[in-house]
Formats: structure tokens, C-alpha cells, sequence
């Protein structure tokens, strides 16, 4: 899997925020799961998936 620099991370951070901010609170939500499923087609893999999904709920959850 390709990995990115810190400075890319920061740069696709940043635009993710931006268009959110851009789409406005009410449509965060469903700009979110659109990316999300977009990701998920892209990554193709269900282990990885679960995975990401578990580790992303984590920090929430607790």
C-alpha cells in the first residue's frame, strides 16, 4: 500500500476540511458516508475495512 508524507496528509486533511466547510454543516453528514463508501470501493478489501472502521470509532466510542 502507498504511503504518504506527512506534508501530502496535511494537503488531503486540508482539502477534506475545505469542502466540508464549503458544503456547509447540514450536508457534512451525508458528504462524509458518500466518502466514506468511495474509500471503501477504493480499498477493496473487507478485513482492512473492518479494521479502519474499528479504529476510527475507538477515540469516539470511549
Amino acid at each position: 500500500m502507498p504511503t504518504m508524507t506527512e506534508a501530502e496528509l496535511d494537503t488531503a486533511y486540508t482539502h477534506l476540511c475545505q469542502t466540508m466547510t464549503g458544503l456547509g454543516e447540514a450536508r457534512a453528514s451525508l458528504f462524509l458516508a458518500r466518502f466514506a463508501l468511495l474509500a471503501m470501493v477504493r480499498i477493496g478489501d473487507p478485513a482492512t475495512l473492518q479494521r479502519l472502521t474499528d479504529a476510527a470509532a475507538a477515540d469516539i466510542s470511549s
